[in-house]
């Protein structure tokens, strides 16, 4: 075989093995997309789980309101602000959140 074949050759082999490395890597189905996407599959399995924590909180919350009188009762005093004859409620006002710098006064006085 003739040295220019043979290098002719060579050079066609290596640019099929550049060009099936970089669809391996950057093609629409390629490594780094499929990393993307096992990185979102995995941030909605792991806000599928938090979701499913919530709900059972909840249907033992609702469990809790339908059989507990005395939950119901908690419920109205806090969420409804509802008291007894007897009783006196005292509402505090919350502070109101500032930066750093206005808190400790060193804010740039114009």
């Amino acid at each position: 075989m003739k040295p220019a074949l043979r290098a002719a050759g060579w050079f066609v082999a290596a640019l099929a093995v550049a060009y099936m490395s970089y669809e391996l890597l950057f093609s629409d189905h390629g490594y780094l997309v499929y990393r993307q996407e096992q990185q979102q599959l995995q941030a909605l399995e792991d806000e599928i789980a938090e979701m499913q924590q919530q709900r059972e909180h909840l249907a033992k919350e609702i469990l809790r309101l339908r059989n507990d009188p005395k939950a119901l009762e908690e419920l109205a005093h806090r969420e409804l602000g509802y008291v007894y004859p007897d009783e006196y409620i005292v509402i505090i006002p919350e502070e109101k959140v500032g930066t750093a710098a206005e808190k400790s006064g060193t804010k740039d006085k114009p």
